[in-house]
């Protein structure tokens, strides 16, 4: 009999001790972790505008099972394999729910955002975003169907960006701080947009009493007509590399590129030309 009670304690014992063991060597899911997302927040891989600021949203909670707390969220910032934010935060909860206002990198490059959550069982989960940063457009307006004369033309042979308006040239002689490029016909040049600053047209307009000479400078493009139409309310200009202070020779369908003294970009599309070149219509985007 005595033997039989312990080998009854013996055999519960051992089940008491794999139960143990059991429950101590027993591993649980990692706890939960997502984006939030709706209206404000980036919450999947994203090209978005350089040089701005974003949201991201992130919401966690504890493994039901295991019932352990949350103990630590990382958050990393990589780019160009490089770690340039590393930080760390406790939380020793259930539930933690957090917005991240992040600013964007320069254009081109790539970033990698991730969250590591961990609980208190050691059990880790991690979600991450990859975001492309690009140019942005900048404002522009637009004037259309602007007639330009040449030399005593009963047309404005003078334009100001600013004022969106063409001039004649005892006009323009007023307000000479406010032009930014002129339209003359040359012998030799043909149908010619310059600059006040320009050799020639200060020759065709004797503009030689004139104080100031905007230094407007421009070059020529490989957009088409239809290519300028289909410019809206913003445009991404490409590098400005022009140091030309006119272009000759123009033809319908060419669109030119200059830039201010006041280094606002623009556009010039030619319309149309009369036969005599005498004077052309002209469309104008220009930086706001």
């Amino acid at each position: 009999m005595k033997k039989l009670s312990f080998l009854l304690f013996a055999f519960f014992a051992g089940i008491l001790l794999l139960s143990s063991c059991s429950k101590d060597n027993e591993t649980f899911s990692p706890p939960t972790l997502n984006f939030i997302g709706g209206a404000g927040y980036i919450d999947q891989d994203e090209t978005i505008p350089a040089n701005t600021f974003f949201k991201v949203g992130i919401a966690a909670s504890a493994n039901t099972q295991s019932g352990e707390k949350l103990a630590t969220l990382r958050l990393t910032r990589t780019m160009d394999n490089s770690t340039f934010v590393d930080t760390t935060f406790t939380i020793n909860d259930d539930q933690f729910n957090a917005d991240f206002t992040f600013n964007a990198q320069a254009a081109g490059k790539v970033e990698k955002i991730t969250f590591l959550l961990t609980d208190k069982n050691a059990q880790s989960t991690s979600i991450s975003l990859t975001l492309t940063y690009e140019s942005v457009g900048v404002a522009v307006s637009k004037n259309v169907d602007v007639l330009m004369g040449s030399f005593n033309d009963d047309y404005g042979s003078f334009y100001s960006t600013v004022n969106q308006a063409a001039y004649n040239i005892a006009d323009a002689g007023t307000r000479q701080a406010d032009i930014d490029f002129l339209y003359y016909f040359g012998a030799v040049n043909g149908s010619s947009i310059a600059s006040p600053a320009d050799t020639k047209a200060n020759e065709v307009y004797a503009m030689g009493s004139w104080t100031v000479k905007n230094e407007t400078v421009f070059s020529n493009t490989t957009l088409t007509a239809t290519d300028f139409d289909a410019i809206g309310d913003t445009y991404l200009f490409p590098a400005f590399t022009g140091t030309a202070s006119s272009i000759t020779h123009l033809a319908v369908g060419n669109v030119i590129m200059f830039k201010t003294v006041g280094q606002k970009l623009g556009l010039i599309k030619i319309n149309q030309i009369t036969s005599r070149g005498d004077y052309a219509s002209i469309d104008v985007i220009v930086e706001q």
